[in-house]
């Protein structure tokens, strides 16, 4: 995401607040916010969310069951869909 950052894209990631998960997890979300913040990237909280995709330049949806900001070796699927109108429902629903 940096590289494009440094090439004018703009990034925002929305996300659950620190108060939507388990103490013991608090420090590791204030962290990964203090990042994302810190790399330029605007961060907005929502409580109580669980969808999982992102839009990019207004038409391209990466979309599915895949945690778009964690890694680790557990199975997922995600689908990639070029579409404006996808693009316009799923923004519109945050």
């Amino acid at each position: 995401m940096a590289a494009a950052i440094n090439n004018g894209a703009k990034i925002t990631v929305i996300t659950r607040p620190e108060a939507d998960y388990k103490e013991t997890d608090r420090l590791s979300v204030r962290e990964m916010a203090d990042r994302i913040r810190n790399c330029g990237i605007n961060l907005v909280f929502k409580a109580n969310i669980h969808q999982k995709f992102a839009v990019i330049d207004q038409r391209i949806v990466w979309y599915g069951s895949i945690n778009l900001l964690s890694f680790g070796s557990s199975e997922e699927s995600i689908m990639r869909l070029d579409s404006i109108n996808i693009a316009n429902e799923l923004a519109g629903t945050i």
